[in-house]
């Protein structure tokens, strides 16, 4: 074999190594999101269930056989149809560990391998019937632009290793090759060429410069909850640039370029001098894991853009009312925030202090609306990272990377080697420590303040100090909501009727929106993470848990959290968004229900003996 045939053969495993690594974790999400959020509340989802298992596929029945796997059969009722998948064993928050590609078949018909694409038809012909409505094509195109991006994504990302400081930061903020693990489409894009998405993607370590537009200064819009007005926060980040007098430079994203340019108003305005296009300039800035939201060390703001770019669920625009109500939940909650880094002093919040954008006061409303959100763009602060700290955030932490090695599992045993723990202790001792710091304010925020975060692993920082969380960051507090019973409208006199109707929350929505985020999305993440396939160490974190939230109440408690522990540790079921049939039905990420999952506190799960357990979904 010649050297250039030997290489070309290389490459064409690199490639399928590349193209199998993307498709087998689609296949997990579609697999982990249907399981969660229609198969285990249809009781549709059995574990080790005895019925055909002779006829199951020869790789299915030697894991089983040779290893002590477990299967996992999910039944499709209204199409007729069932997938079964080796898991390495049961999980009640439903994180399982697969071991096996997935076979699908009819009743009483062979067993197929099915691949990415199979797999998505059958479950979405079961969707559609489910629900009575067409087969949904626009949600397999999403599916498979979310594969060919990851696939993209996988090959380019960069080494493991995370370095300490604000390189560890930035590093971990791109390096989301995978997504989001329960989510159907967890790297799609729609509205953008490949040639954008390899320059802007966070996951590829991209770096651009902002363009820039000249605006007059009558036809920009303001605000800011610091004495220090948001254009003064803003000019601070932006290089200097030859303006004409009167004039002020607004930096957007270079993927809002094109829908900017395609507004009418836009383009007359270039016409006749009232907005300058400057192009491109400055020094880089970084993309985030939300992509939109820009970082460059050093500065003191993060810049948080308009993207009319559909990110998974979203088109990622700052609606108008957004703009206005995340500054305002900044100003509302500045006293709050007082009391919660008293009372926490590891809990720092990032406030969005400022917005600015374009308003052309002589244009009818709709223009204007359209306007303030192609341009606008929200200042977060960046906060002053705890020395001796290395900042990550928790999406990266709880995840995989290309190499398949988890950074939390390097934390754990850098804990273990500092501490001369075990690794099980090391690891029990770190879930301890982050429930301490991250679930402890987040209660008492929402039982005694009135205020749900939106404590998602996207959304939350985690300072590190020899491994150890030693420090949580909070972030986007726009998405932030206030129950009425704590805010009635005499604290809300500073916010219009549409912005007050975004931020307002009924209790019961409220608790299950921090219940989700906190429970399901990040800390089933960690135990995940943190116990792979030790089923006694996961119960142990658990109850971990369970004590922890009993120590709560002790120090902060009233008869709000009272309640809320009570149900938590009595086994009631926990609040899952339902982020596949977000896209089934076609509705906005704001229209999101909540499905039960049981508990890991549930008296069925909580009394067995985690070395053997024999949970049943049914």
């Amino acid at each position: 074999m010649t050297a250039t045939s030997s290489a070309a053969l290389q490459q064409a495993f690199k490639r399928q190594d590349i193209q199998d690594q993307a498709e087998t974790r689609m296949i997990w999400a579609l697999l982990n999101t249907y399981c969660r959020e229609i198969a285990a509340p249809a009781a549709d989802l059995h574990l080790d269930c005895p019925f055909g298992a002779r006829s199951w596929p020869q790789v299915i029945q030697h894991h089983r056989r040779l290893w002590g796997g477990h299967v996992l059969q999910i039944s499709l009722p209204r199409s007729g149809q069932v997938v079964l998948i080796a898991v390495e064993r049961p999980s009640v928050t439903l994180n399982h560990s697969y071991r096996s590609a997935p076979y699908g078949a009819r009743f009483g018909k062979p067993w197929q391998l099915l691949d990415w694409e199979r797999l998505a038809r059958m479950l979405l012909d079961e969707l559609a019937l489910r629900f009575d409505q067409p087969f949904n094509e626009e949600l397999l195109a999403q599916i498979g632009n979310s594969v060919e991006l990851m696939e993209e994504f996988i090959a380019g990302a960069p080494d493991d290793e995370w370095g300490q400081g604000d390189e560890a930061y930035l590093r971990s903020e791109q390096s989301l090759t995978f997504g989001h693990a329960f989510h159907p489409t967890p790297k799609s894009r729609e509205g953008v060429s490949l040639d954008a998405i390899r320059a802007y993607s966070p996951e590829l370590g991209a770096a651009f410069q902002l363009h820039y537009f000249a605006v007059a200064s009558a036809d920009l819009v303001q605000a800011s909850h610091l004495k220090e007005d948001a254009y003064t926060q803003l000019d601070r980040q932006l290089p200097t640039l030859a303006l004409p007098p009167g004039y002020r430079a607004v930096p957007v994203h270079p993927w809002q370029i094109e829908h900017i340019r395609s507004l009418a108003a836009v383009r007359r305005a270039l016409k006749n001098g009232r907005l300058l296009d400057l192009g491109p300039a400055g020094t880089p800035w970084y993309p985030t894991a939300s992509v939109r939201t820009l970082f460059q060390p050093g500065r003191d703001r993060f810049l948080k853009c308009s993207l009319h770019v559909r990110l998974t669920n979203c088109v990622r625009k700052n609606a108008w009312y957004e703009l206005e109500s995340a500054v305002a939940i900044s100003r509302l909650l500045d006293e709050e925030a007082r009391s919660l880094s008293t009372t926490f002093p590891t809990l720092t919040l990032m406030s969005e202090p400022g917005f600015v954008t374009v308003d052309f006061p002589d244009h009818p409303s709709e223009t204007r609306i359209a306007l303030q959100e192609a341009f606008g763009l929200i200042l977060r602060q960046t906060p002053t990272w705890g020395q001796n700290d290395t900042p990550v955030l928790a999406a990266a932490l709880f995840s995989d990377t290309v190499s398949q090695g988890s950074p939390l599992e390097r934390e754990v045993m850098r804990v273990a080697r500092h501490q001369g723990l075990s690794r099980t202790a090391a690891a029990q001792r770190w879930f301890e420590t982050y429930v301490e710091q991250l679930v402890h304010p987040m209660l008492f925020a929402l039982c005694r303040l009135g205020v749900v975060f939106e404590p998602h692993l996207q959304n939350v920082v985690i300072g590190l100090r020899q491994g150890l969380p030693s420090h949580i960051y909070i972030r986007d507090l726009e998405g932030t909501k206030l129950l009425p019973d704590q805010w009635p409208d005499a604290r809300l006199t500073s916010l219009t009727e549409r912005a007050k109707a975004s931020v307002r929350y009924p209790e019961e929505l409220g608790i299950k929106r921090i219940g989700y985020c906190l429970l399901i999305n990040n800390l089933a993440q960690a135990v995940f993470f943190l116990t792979r396939d030790d089923a006694e160490l996961e119960t142990r974190l658990w109850r971990c848990l369970g004590s922890s939230l009993k120590r709560y109440q002790r120090r902060h408690g009233n008869a709000f959290s009272a309640g809320l522990i009570s149900r938590v540790l009595k086994g009631a079921p926990w609040p899952n968004k339902t982020n596949l049939l977000n896209r089934v039905l076609k509705r906005s990420d704001s229209a999101s229900e909540y499905v039960p999952l049981v508990s890991p506190f549930a008296k069925s799960v909580d009394t067995q003996d985690p070395r053997n357990p024999q949970w049943n979904f049914d």
